[in-house]
Formats: structure tokens, C-alpha cells, sequence
């Protein structure tokens, strides 16, 4: 959730479902939005531009040994975390790591604690905060579930998915013109560990806008009644006015520094 002083106080059903259905309206948009900048920005970040003949025998890219070391110290502390991962990053993880870009929604638990009902957990999801990897042969739904069992964890399916979602990071890191596009267009880039998958860092970019979760006895009630633990935060329409330009901030910023004396 985004971090906010003060959020809207939503006081009935109808409120919550007027801001549901605008918070649909503009998620939807910034779904969109955010798989259309990928894919036009996909060609900067294939991931042989900065492994290099290591993902590919036909692949160049002239600090290639210096990224896969990289790479490789990301997975190592991954694993000292995560035990029960094959701990080689040979080449069959290596040649497997796939250019398509995939994005997830940013989910977490929150127990919600009504004053008339019990705790209930319930699924959140963000509006405005996305997972981004390399494309795996299992989703991030799926990893979560496979983690849980130390057995699952040796597969080579959870494998490959932290050695993607490791390689995208090391791609990104290593391509500074690509990670400063995605500033441009009002992403913030974070790697972090997601609530339930400590060990794994991950990459998420998000909007700065803020969401927030209404109240807890709004949030159970919601939900008995669509009978779904699950819920997506609200965006804060009131704050859309309020959105700051990064360029602006930033062309105003030169304009208060001090002028420079004329040489004579």
C-alpha cells in the first residue's frame, strides 16, 4: 500500500463500491499502459545485450563475464536464504532464460480485525504496484506454493523462476538507459522482497499513486458478501490532481540554481 498521511474515510458500501469501480477503471489503464511500455522497451532488455554468449552462443555483449558474476552472486545469496534450490547456476539455467518480459500484480496477506467479527486474512493486491521478471514455465501464484514445501524447491521449475527473475534485475541494472526510460514514464524501480517470499528479492515498479485499504469492518463486510477473501486496494482519486511531474520537478530545480557569473 502506498504510504499516505491521511487516507479518504469511506463510511458505507455505496462509497466503497463508487471508488471500486473507478479504482477498476484506471487499473485497467495502467495495466495497459505498463505492458505497452515493456513490450516497446523489450529490445534494450534481452537478456544476451548484457550476458552475452553466456545465455547464447550467437550473443555478444562486451562485459558479459562481469554481469554473469553478477548474476551469479544474486543467485548465490538467494540460495543461502532459500535451501533446497540446486545451488549451480550451470548453463541449462542459464540457456533457459527466456527474453519475454511478465508482470504480476503485488499481492500480500492482511489480517483484518473486525469489532463485532473475527480476524479474517485476506488477499490484497495493489492497483498500482507490479512484479516484473523474465517469463518462467510457472507464475509468481505458483513459486509462493512451491516454496512452502522443501521437496518442491529442488525442482527445476522454481529454479529457473528465480534465476529469470534475477537475470531481469541483473539486465536492468547493467542497462542504465533503459532503467532511466522507465523513470521517465513514472515508474519507480524497487527490488525488494515480497510479503511470503523473503530470500527472493524481486523487482517491482509502481506508479506514485497513492492506494489505500479501507477500513477494516468495510473490508470483511465487502468481502462476505462477494464470499471472496480478496480485495484490491482503492486508489485515492482525491490525490490524481495532486500527481507530481518528475520533469518539471526537475526543470524547476535548474531554474533556482544560482546563476553563473559572466566571464570578462
Amino acid at each position: 500500500m502506498t504510504e499516505q498521511e491521511s487516507a479518504p474515510n469511506i463510511v458505507n458500501l455505496d462509497e466503497l463500491l463508487g471508488f471500486r469501480e473507478v479504482t477498476e477503471r484506471i487499473t485497467g489503464f495502467l495495466n495497459q499502459r505498463l505492458k505497452g511500455h515493456l513490450t516497446a522497451m523489450s529490445p534494450l532488455l534481452v537478456p544476451g545485450r548484457v550476458l552475452g554468449k553466456h545465455v547464447g552462443p550467437r550473443e555478444s555483449a562486451p562485459k558479459a563475464d562481469e554481469a554473469l558474476a553478477d548474476l551469479s552472486e544474486k543467485y548465490k545469496q538467494v540460495c543461502a536464504s532459500l535451501s533446497g534450490l540446486k545451488p549451480e547456476l550451470d548453463e541449462e539455467a542459464l540457456t533457459s532464460i527466456g527474453s519475454a518480459i511478465q508482470i504480476y500484480p503485488y499481492e500480500y496477506t492482511y489480517e483484518a480485525h473486525g469489532a463485532n467479527s473475527a480476524a479474517r486474512k485476506i488477499a490484497m493486491t495493489s492497483p498500482v504496484r507490479w512484479v516484473v521478471t523474465y517469463g518462467a514455465a510457472i507464475s509468481l501464484s505458483q513459486l509462493r506454493t512451491l516454496l512452502l514445501n522443501p521437496n518442491d524447491r529442488r525442482s527445476s521449475s522454481v529454479r529457473q523462476f528465480v534465476v529469470n527473475a534475477l537475470a531481469f534485475q541483473t539486465t536492468l541494472g547493467r542497462s542504465p538507459g533503459a532503467a532511466h526510460l522507465i523513470n521517465d514514464l513514472r515508474y519507480e524501480i524497487r527490488t525488494q522482497a515480497l510479503p511470503g517470499l523473503d530470500g527472493l528479492p524481486l523487482m517491482t515498479l509502481s506508479v506514485q499513486l497513492p492506494s489505500f485499504r479501507p477500513a477494516d469492518d468495510l473490508l470483511l463486510t465487502a468481502t462476505r458478501l462477494s464470499g471472496v477473501p480478496a480485495f484490491i486496494e482503492l486508489i485515492d482519486t482525491g490525490a490524481v490532481r495532486s500527481m507530481e511531474d518528475p520533469l518539471r520537478l526537475q526543470i524547476e530545480a535548474l531554474l533556482e540554481e544560482p546563476a553563473t557569473a559572466e566571464s570578462s
